[in-house]
């Protein structure tokens, strides 16, 4: 169980930063996390969570994918 965690939180981190950095490199808008901070207005983030919300997906996929795999064998 332990290891299935792992692998599932390391693909999310995994995907969740090869979409960010493709948006930034790209330059692809709701692929990109902004945080910058204003001075007369406090602080201000900007950017999407399209990147985490897939890569919460893909980790569920893989995490069931290894599991079935571990109970096969």
């Amino acid at each position: 169980m332990k290891k299935t965690v792992c692998v599932g939180l390391i693909s999310f981190i995994f995907v969740s930063s090869l979409l960010i950095s493709i948006g930034f490199w790209l330059d692809i808008k709701f692929l990109m996390f902004n945080f910058y901070q204003e001075t007369s207005k406090g602080f201000e983030a900007g950017g999407s969570l399209i990147p985490f919300i897939i890569g919460l997906i893909c980790s569920y996929f893989i995490g069931n994918y290894y599991q079935k795999r571990q109970q096969s064998y």
